[in-house]
């Protein structure tokens, strides 16, 4: 059973951003009005036409609004339509089958309605969620299932047990 290292750069990746409303000013004024924080660099927005939605990504150098920023945009929406934001961790990166397969867990029936948070809050009594997902259509709306990684491979079990 494997545990996933706690965060050890101060990058926080945006996921599920709207294709075609978003920019990189948008995003730094959500994260000043949001947090106060006025981040110091604009954000690298990842524009693949190919994929449904863009993501971003953030340096911010101080810890402590690091952790501020990622709490408050954590879940978060733009114009309605749900994005999230997470700290970049290596180990979460699709090379690292092994770690994905024991951490995380696929969870289908989720009611549409349901976003990232509401299905954190369910999931969280089994343990530390690093990451958890509603999977979207291009329209932004759930296509009803989604994957939640434990930073516990036994929580990721205990999970599975009483679900």
């Amino acid at each position: 059973m494997s545990t996933i290292p706690r965060i050890q750069s101060n990058l926080i990746y945006f996921y599920d951003l709207p294709q075609g409303e978003f920019t990189s000013t948008q995003l730094a004024k959500i994260i000043k009005d949001k947090t106060g924080y006025d981040i110091e660099r604009q954000p690298q927005v990842r524009r693949d036409f190919n994929k449904p939605f863009y993501t971003a990504v953030v340096k911010i150098n101080d810890n402590a609004k690091f952790n501020e920023v990622c709490k408050a945009l954590r879940y978060f929406d733009i114009n309605g339509k749900n994005c999230r934001a997470l700290p970049f961790q290596n180990e979460l990166l699709g090379s690292n089958v092994q770690r994905l397969a024991e951490n995380n867990m696929f969870v289908r029936r989720i009611p549409k309605s349901d976003s990232a948070a509401i299905l954190e809050n369910t999931f969280s009594k089994y343990g530390e969620i690093i990451s958890c997902k509603v999977s979207l259509g291009s329209d932004h709306e759930s296509k009803g299932y989604g994957f939640v990684c434990f930073r516990d491979a036994a929580a990721t079990q205990k999970a599975l047990e009483e679900t």
